[in-house]
């Protein structure tokens, strides 16, 4: 069964107040040049059309020379002297910027300036189309400006899960993604230490197994008193299960169910006894029950023999059904037991349907009795036919 991705959901940029939006994009953009200095002049009232004035620090003085002539070294014959850069950030959190409303805010942020600015950036809690950032730049090459850039949603978003602006990300919107990281982590260690012990005890990670493993809800503070067999049978909230196998990935498959059964294999018609579980193990005993308590009109013997008397050898087979825990359920496993129920336990965390396994995930097919190559999977292929009697003497 496909297991659903886990994303992030798109950062609601429109729940911040203009002023946070503003605070958040100059937070941002701390680290993005070598600012000289950062002003946050629309919270003042008197913008002049900026959100954010900002100088960038003087760069080392370029040096120009004439050219080679021979082997001579070349000569400098002039110094470019550095300037500050003004630089201009315009925030703007609204839903939708077209190609018509971008040029109107970038002529109206540049044409009534003085002095034209080095650059300008417009940062924008929306995403833009190609339109809208072509007539973005064509307005800005217009103005004059030497550097111009643009942040739509996207390009916020990726500046916020950066891992340097994770503080932002948890300041602003309340996630943490260093945390979330840190918290896969440990349970990705959690769940390989669970499963070295669970190979350790029940087999390799590819082999079947056949061990006897009691698993109990541990919030079942009767254990292991039993108040009524009949209520035990129907629901068990600990009994020994027979482990089969590691699968599939971070799960444990157990026998749930056990029939005897007949298939012919060519015509892949099959029938089953199914009035009696052979699935509950016999041992080991569970505690003020009696030895076969699952079976007190003893049909074993009976089912057994007729099973093995009346079907041939070629066609004995047996109908299992195999459940599911995923580790996740698994609160704690218990390598020792106690002294009514010798290790190993499996504390699992059981359902509203009063069931250790994964509802509605399960196995359902024959295995013959003498060759456990064969194996048809009941959920997809056979014929249930009318091969045993009504009653079974």
């Amino acid at each position: 069964m496909p297991q659903p991705t886990r994303t992030l959901n798109p950062l609601h940029f429109e729940d911040l107040e203009p002023h946070r939006f503003e605070d958040l994009t100059r937070q941002l953009i701390y680290d993005f040049r070598q600012w000289k200095s950062l002003e946050a002049t629309g919270r003042t009232g008197s913008d002049e059309g900026m959100d954010i004035r900002a100088i960038e620090k003087p760069q080392s003085s370029d040096v120009v020379y004439e050219d080679e002539v021979a082997d001579d070294e070349p000569i400098p014959i002039r110094d470019i002297e550095s300037k500050d850069r003004l630089w201009i950030i315009q925030c703007k959190r609204e839903r939708r910027i077209g190609p018509t409303r971008i040029r109107n805010i970038v002529s109206t942020n540049l044409s009534g300036l003085t002095d034209k600015p080095y650059g300008y950036m417009l940062v924008a809690a929306c995403d833009f189309s190609k339109k809208a950032r072509d007539a973005f730049r064509e307005e800005a090459v217009n103005q004059g400006v030497e550097e111009f850039i643009i942040w739509g949603k996207a390009e916020v978003e990726d500046q916020l899960y950066l891992p340097k602006n994770d503080h932002l990300l948890f300041a602003y919107f309340g996630i943490s993604l260093q945390v979330r990281r840190r918290s896969v982590k440990a349970e990705i260690r959690a769940k390989l230490s669970l499963k070295k012990k669970l190979t350790n005890i029940l087999g390799a990670i590819d082999q079947i197994g056949h061990r006897e493993v009691l698993i109990r809800d541990p919030r079942d503070e009767r254990y292991p008193s039993i108040d009524s067999t009949d209520e035990f049978i129907k629901s068990p909230r600990w009994r020994y299960w027979q482990f089969c196998a590691h699968e599939p990935p971070d799960h444990l498959a157990f026998v749930y169910r056990k029939h005897y059964a007949y298939v012919n294999w060519e015509t892949k018609e099959y029938d089953i006894l199914s009035e009696y579980d052979d699935g509950v193990p016999s041992h080991p005993m569970v505690c003020d029950l009696e030895e076969r308590w699952w079976d007190p009109n003893n049909l074993a013997q009976k089912y057994h023999n007729y099973w093995w008397n009346s079907v041939p050898e070629a066609n004995r087979a047996m109908a299992i059904e195999l459940r599911i825990i995923h580790y996740d359920r698994i609160i704690a496993l218990d390598e020792i037991g106690d002294i009514y129920h010798p290790g190993p336990h499996l504390l699992v965390e059981y359902g509203t349907d009063g069931q250790p396994f994964e509802p509605k995930r399960r196995r359902w097919f024959l295995e013959s009795s003498s060759d456990n190559t064969k194996i048809m999977d009941l959920r997809t292929d056979g014929k249930r036919v009318s091969s045993f009697p009504a009653e079974i003497l």
